[in-house]
């Protein structure tokens, strides 16, 4: 059932709205165009008569009350007009006519219960006017023929596809909806604890003489920054040990180490995670004691069969092309990454940070 309320639920019956009444104005001057094959006028007279009625009644409902018009028996009811329409077509014209009073008008009721209900909903009530259109031409007179199975047949699909389509939009939409709200408020929230709590925590990390009270304070500000960045989940695995590593960086070093995980990374195996953990664990000990970084950003993300990791800082920074590589970089980063047929590259320019680049399989 959707949301009720939703800006973006009264902007998709907007739509539909605009659409009923196009079809509904389609529906009447075929009716006056196809006039002289009318057999039963008034059939076709009330049948356009009730889908006018139910057009009228939806566009107030939508200025007066949007969200009753996603109840069921108001759904219900246009449905009910649109089988009607499939039905009674081939009562009140004559054999042979080129356009159907139930085309056009019948897929707003059909777009309407998929919002309404999500996707089963909508191909239910597509599958249900589909078969009313196929038993007006059961009804109709004249020879049946395959031609005729096959526009039944193609009608109930098409029905079915509109109003999955439908419900399928509308739920991804309403995510997304959910989504952009709840960045918003966490925009809202960070913003207010970052000119209170967070700079709170900070100030007693910097003037408390009890070791104890300061590393409290630092890891509730950790948490809280985590909790911000959306990162509120438990984390495990490659997730943790890298966590392990950025605190370890921040208790040793004092600077601030942000750990920023792809959302479709899987994770690796545990050889190749550990691997991993150590190799930025080094990274970041690197860039705290030479580097002298005080902002270092951990980034991973899958790369194919690879894990993509990056350790960038702000530190010092320096020239791998001049400068040799110390122990730390060859037999703790590039031994361990290596070791599990990763491979590594380190990037940098004095005085403006550097940036170690890791590649490791998926698997090892």
């Amino acid at each position: 059932m959707s949301e009720p309320g939703s800006s973006l639920t009264r902007g998709m019956l907007t739509g539909v709205t605009a659409y009923r009444w196009a079809a509904w104005a389609w529906m009447a001057i075929v009716v006056v165009v196809d006039r002289e094959e009318l057999e039963r006028p008034g059939v076709a007279l009330v049948l356009v008569a009730s889908a006018l009625a139910v057009t009228v009644a939806d566009t107030l409902l939508l200025r007066t009350d949007a969200d009753r018009l996603l109840r069921p028996v108001v759904v219900g009811t246009e449905l009910a007009v649109a089988v009607a329409l499939s039905v009674a077509d081939p009562i009140a014209y004559v054999d042979g006519h080129s356009q159907s009073l139930g085309s056009a008008w019948p897929l707003a009721g059909i777009l309407t219960a998929g919002i309404a209900f999500g996707a089963v909903g909508g191909i239910s009530a597509g599958v249900v006017v589909g078969l009313a259109r196929f038993a007006g031409d059961v009804v109709a007179t004249g020879p049946w023929t395959d031609a005729r199975t096959l526009s039944a047949l193609s009608t109930i699909v098409l029905y079915a596809l509109a109003g999955g389509a439908a419900g399928f939009a509308a739920a991804r939409l309403r995510r997304a909806e959910r989504e952009i709200a709840l960045a918003r408020a966490r925009a809202e929230v960070a913003a207010t604890l970052h000119d209170g709590v967070l700079q709170t925590l900070a100030v007693v990390q910097r003037r408390t003489d009890d070791p104890d009270l300061a590393r409290l304070a630092h890891e509730q500000e950790r948490e809280l920054r985590d909790f911000l960045a959306g990162r509120e989940a438990p984390p495990e695995g490659l997730v943790l040990a890298l966590r392990e590593a950025a605190a370890r960086f921040e208790d040793r070093y004092g600077g601030r180490a942000e750990v920023v995980i792809a959302a479709d990374l899987d994770e690796p195996g545990a050889d190749v995670a550990a691997a991993l953990a150590g190799a930025v664990g080094e990274a970041l000990a690197n860039a705290g004691r030479h580097g002298g970084a005080g902002h270092v950003v951990v980034y991973v993300e899958p790369d194919g069969d690879e894990v993509f990791c990056s350790v960038n800082d702000d530190g010092a920074g320096f020239d791998p092309s001049t400068t040799a590589e110390g122990s730390g970089l060859t037999g703790s980063i590039r031994g361990r990454v290596e070791a599990v047929g990763g491979r590594v590259q380190v990037d940098g320019r004095p005085g403006r940070g550097a940036e170690v680049r890791l590649w490791v399989p998926t698997r090892g």
